[in-house]
């Protein structure tokens, strides 16, 4: 597996909190962007999930995610989209290529060298959607960019 310890900069995001099924997300990640084209916002970079419940959990009943985008400057909230400012940190990233039936054996792998390397990871995990259902029909051709938080240990 590919990947690579990066930094994250401090970013804006506009933020939807969710407590739902995961099924939902479409919903939500469609409102976000919604958003995003109605204000005219610019962004830094693809939208992203962040899983407070266990990724491996989240396809039975209700999940504490956040779906999010990185914009370069304030925007107007609305009732469900709040804007927040996140720190910098430092992530390892790998990629997980097609459908997300199997993305759980990317973690393994990337977990597996956070374990070779001596990272502790100390967060949620974040997925970002380079390629996906907001801009890619085929699920053959999704790109999810798994972000685990860490420190060197």
């Amino acid at each position: 597996m590919e990947y690579e310890v990066k930094v994250i900069p401090e970013q804006k995001l506009g933020v939807i909190n969710c407590k739902t099924p995961i099924s939902d997300l479409g919903v939500f990640l469609s409102m976000l962007m919604g958003w995003v084209d109605a204000e005219e916002i610019e962004t830094e970079d693809e939208p992203f999930i962040v899983y407070f419940s266990p990724r491996h959990e989240v396809n039975q009943g209700d999940a504490v995610y956040d779906v999010s985008i990185a914009i370069k400057e304030d925007a107007d909230e609305t009732d469900k989209i709040r804007v927040v400012d996140m720190i910098a940190n430092k992530v390892l990233a790998g990629k997980h290529y097609g459908p997300t039936d199997n993305i759980l054996d990317t973690y393994a792998e990337l977990v597996e060298v956070a374990q070779e390397n001596h990272y502790d990871i100390i967060g949620s995990p974040k997925e970002v959607l380079v390629r996906s259902f907001h801009n890619c029909d085929d699920e053959n051709e999704f790109i999810t960019e798994i972000q685990l938080p860490i420190i060197e240990m």
